[in-house]
């Protein structure tokens, strides 16, 4: 066959075979040239083919020694070409796939001169025989044959133009597209290494709708995307039917970051919330707190969120009333300090009123001019004693007081302790979380 049904022919069969191994060989600009010398290089041992006459030097040795379609053409020359640029791809370009791709190549130049009608000894230098595809010889390709080589070209051509869409697309996922299914569409998510776009329909009675957006997670049962708007959805909800699935590849790399917290403000937990998209988002407090969905409020200690949207979380404002009494013994000293007052005033005013009585009876013996009344009054003055000042109970009040200051501390202290119970302990958060990440770089 000739070299341009070679390089047509070779770059058809080279992309249906990588696309079955999910390598896209219009991808990677790269892998073009690989495909071109490896569909063309079986043919360097013809020193009149197009790559003999470029490499002359390598092309004159192999001819005379081995002739035309013979080493280069066998087993022993693919496995060991393969080999050898497999071992400079893991040290110098491990993330090309230039060794698969240049054993495709390579085969596709062996499989091509196999449907002619010489045939090419496929276990040289083992075995010298011909093996051919097929065993009709009326039905293999005339090399130099214009007619044979013209039908040849023309049937690469339009398969290369019809068969652009597996190429950039690989088999597996043409084939999930074909069916459309969940089940398919979770055999292209687990071998996919971007995150794949679906297109797909939700029925719902007898009413149809439209849907797009970045799948991230998917089973089964049910399929969760990222829509344009950046927010989490799942599908099927309840009464609902997933049809027509069709998946794309978007190049875009994702992972999953895993992350914790602990013992951080309630802010704190928003503002890491807001940082990102997560799949999941595990929460617990120090004590209760309130956590709202849809509008309505519940009481959690520890919550599990799957793919979540919105976070709202809420300290519970427990007031706690604080039951305290004075100490009575205060009470009682207070009083009894009133009461001593009370009798230390009213012994002053006796002493008073006697002195008041005292000085008057004095007085009347130095104004009274009748002797007998005056000796009368001499005799009661000499009954009468002078009156002594009451003692007071200061001290006794003063030890009082003291007692009171000293209860009235311990009332303080206590009350204190008592306001201090009654207060909150500080609400916080502990968990662990899981990011999605797009190219490395949160959405």
């Amino acid at each position: 066959m000739t070299a341009p049904n070679h390089i047509i022919g070779g770059f058809t069969i080279t992309g249906v075979f990588a696309s079955i191994g999910g390598i896209n060989i219009l991808q990677d600009y790269r892998l073009l040239p690989v495909i071109l010398i490896g569909c063309l290089l079986p043919d360097i041992d013809h020193t009149k083919s197009l790559i003999g006459r470029l490499f002359l030097p390598i092309s004159r040795p192999l001819n005379r020694k081995y002739g035309h379609r013979t080493i280069t053409h066998s087993l022993v020359a693919i496995i060991g070409l393969t080999a050898l640029i497999s071992a400079f791809q893991g040290a110098f370009f491990p993330d090309m796939k230039v060794a698969q791709v240049f054993c495709l190549a390579y085969g596709s130049h062996l499989l091509l001169d196999m449907v002619t009608v010489q045939g090419i000894p496929l276990f040289y230098p083992f075995k010298k025989n011909s093996c051919v595809l097929p065993g009709n010889p009326q039905m293999r390709i005339r090399t130099n044959s214009i007619r044979h080589e013209t039908i040849a070209m023309c049937l690469f051509v339009v398969s290369a133009v019809f068969m652009k869409p597996l190429f950039a697309d690989g088999f597996w996922t043409s084939y999930n597209r074909l069916f459309g299914t969940l089940q398919h569409i979770v055999s292209e998510y687990h071998k996919s290494e971007d995150l794949m776009k679906v297109t797909f329909t939700i029925q719902h009675g007898s009413e149809t709708e439209e849907y797009l957006g970045l799948c991230v997670a998917v089973s089964s049962s049910n399929l969760t995307i990222i829509k344009r708007n950046k927010q989490f959805e799942s599908f099927p909800k309840d009464g609902q039917m997933i049809k027509d699935i069709y998946p794309e590849h978007t190049k875009y790399l994702y992972s999953f970051e895993q992350g914790s917290y602990h013992d951080v403000t309630i802010d704190s937990v928003h503002r890491l919330f807001k940082t990102g998209k997560f799949t999941r988002f595990e929460i617990q407090g120090s004590r209760p707190f309130l956590y709202s969905e849809q509008g309505i409020s519940n009481q959690k200690s520890v919550l599990k969120l799957d793919y979540p949207n919105k976070l709202i979380l809420e300290e519970i404002n427990d007031k706690k009333t604080i039951r305290y009494s004075h100490n009575p013994q205060i009470t009682s000293k207070v009083e009894e300090i009133e009461r001593i007052k009370a009798r230390d005033k009213e012994d002053k005013n006796q002493h008073n009123q006697k002195i008041q009585e005292y000085q008057n009876t004095k007085n009347q013996i130095e104004v009274e001019t009748d002797e007998i009344k005056k000796e009368l009054l001499m005799i009661r003055f000499a009954k009468m004693k002078a009156p002594t000042p009451p003692k007071e109970n200061t001290d006794k009040i003063k030890r009082l007081q003291s007692d009171i200051r000293q209860l009235q501390q311990s009332d303080d202290e206590n009350y204190r302790t008592a306001v201090e119970a009654a207060k909150q302990a500080p609400l916080t958060f502990s968990g662990a979380y899981e990011r999605l990440l797009i190219n490395g770089k949160d959405i």
